[in-house]
């Protein structure tokens, strides 16, 4: 007798896996009738599996819930690893305050695509339940990454609140080097993470070599970041660190290229293409996301660049410290594009100093050139870009053009 693959995925899932999304499928029911779903394109259309109560999509709480089902698995993995059962609580501590807390949209992004890709092909029960808790579980690999980077460029920033608390380093009992090795456990849990829930799945290779790839193309952006303030025929190791005085690579070629690696890919690729990978029996191949990952990567840290200097630490929770830690900002890089020899002078002369009036100084002449409305102007122009792109996708998934928009309408002229 030949078993369907589909099956043989279904059986490999572990039991905890079952048991924590049937959890979130009981909850509660659709409203609205959905009994007869369109299948893939060339095929007869089919009864869903759920009648006429589909599943609803995920929410942030049901991401949540199986955080605690990673958080438990990890702990335990430490546990046996020698550890006393002080130091098991201190990384339980760190890995709530590292990890909980933030908007979770690079997770939910996976949680809900996947969900979606679900239900429109029509999968069956037990695989749709395991898809969704793939889709979580590669969500939290997102966000457990995300906290690793946090954690250490907070430390490299020197900056003093994350998500309206204290950064990691800056609690009382945790020191510089604590903070720094932890933030290397963290990257550490994604890994183990995925080889625990992910054992025997045919998706587990193509999960974590697109985790690790991302992973060094974020490190890579970051390396761009950081010697950004180098001007590059001066990067040696062998001679004595000097800080640029001319300026010459905060241009917006540079810029992009720090966005691209540092953010786009980990920010919006990685959750795309980590759905894709989950649910790879019914994605077309063909389908690109990394298009759209790079207009609206580059969008996200451009806004990001516009609230440190001219958002509401209220509303940020983050206290914004680019120009003080000299960093090449889209804001930097498009007034030295424009600016007259006279303000470019008094720029240099003031730029990368913590020193509060000389900050004011620099935000007065991003507001002589009127930096805020050329960002409104940036903002209004990616619309139509984003646009187009999504019009694209939706040619090859229309259930993955869904998925993708929701991450779109999370970034559009978010506050924070």
């Amino acid at each position: 007798m030949q078993v369907d693959k589909n099956t043989i995925i279904a059986c490999a899932a572990t039991a905890a896996a079952t048991a924590a999304v049937t959890s979130f499928c009981m909850r509660s029911g659709c409203s609205k009738p959905n009994a007869v779903k369109t299948a893939t394109v060339g095929k007869v259309a089919q009864q869903s599996p759920f009648g006429a109560n589909p599943p609803p999509t995920p929410t942030k709480e049901d991401f949540v819930e199986v955080y605690h089902e990673i958080k438990k698995v990890l702990l335990e993995d430490a546990a046996k690893n020698e550890m006393d059962s002080n130091r098991v609580a201190y990384l339980g501590e760190m890995m709530d305050a590292t990890c909980l807390g933030g908007k979770y949209n690079r997770g939910m992004t996976v949680f809900e695509t996947a969900h979606q890709l679900a239900l429109d092909a029509n999968v069956s029960k037990e695989r749709y339940q395991q898809i969704i808790h793939d889709g979580a579980v590669c969500g939290w690999a997102i966000e457990f990454l995300q906290a690793h980077f946090l954690v250490e460029d907070d430390i490299m920033d020197q900056s003093e609140t994350r998500r309206g608390k204290p950064c990691w380093y800056k609690h009382p009992g945790v020191t510089t080097e604590m903070a720094i090795n932890d933030g290397l456990i963290l990257l550490a849990w994604c890994t183990i993470m995925i080889q625990h829930f992910f054992k025997g799945n045919p998706a587990k290779e193509a999960v974590m070599t697109i985790l690790h790839r991302e992973d060094y193309h974020t490190c890579l952006g970051q390396f761009y970041d950081i010697t950004g303030m180098v001007d590059s025929h001066d990067l040696n190791p062998n001679t004595p660190y000097q800080v640029t005085k001319d300026f010459t690579e905060f241009t917006l070629t540079h810029y992009n290229r720090i966005v691209k690696y540092k953010t786009c890919y980990y920010t919006y690729y990685l959750p795309l293409a980590f759905a894709k990978a989950i649910c790879y029996e019914f994605v077309p191949a063909e389908l690109d996301v990394e298009p759209f990952s790079i207009s609206v990567g580059t969008y996200f840290q451009i806004q990001d660049d516009f609230l440190d200097c001219f958002g509401d630490p209220a509303v940020t929770q983050k206290i914004g410290t680019d120009i003080e830690d000299k960093k090449c900002s889209w804001l930097a890089a498009t007034f030295l594009a424009t600016a007259s020899k006279e303000d470019v002078a008094t720029w240099k002369a003031n730029y990368g100093q913590h020193d509060a009036e000389k900050v004011q100084l620099i935000k007065g002449l991003y507001r002589k050139y009127d930096l805020e409305g050329k960002f409104a102007q940036y903002e209004e122009g990616i619309v139509t870009v984003v646009d187009k792109q999504l019009k694209e996708m939706e040619r090859h998934s229309v259930a993955f053009a869904r998925g993708t928009k929701s991450l779109w309408d999370k970034t559009y002229k978010r506050k924070k």
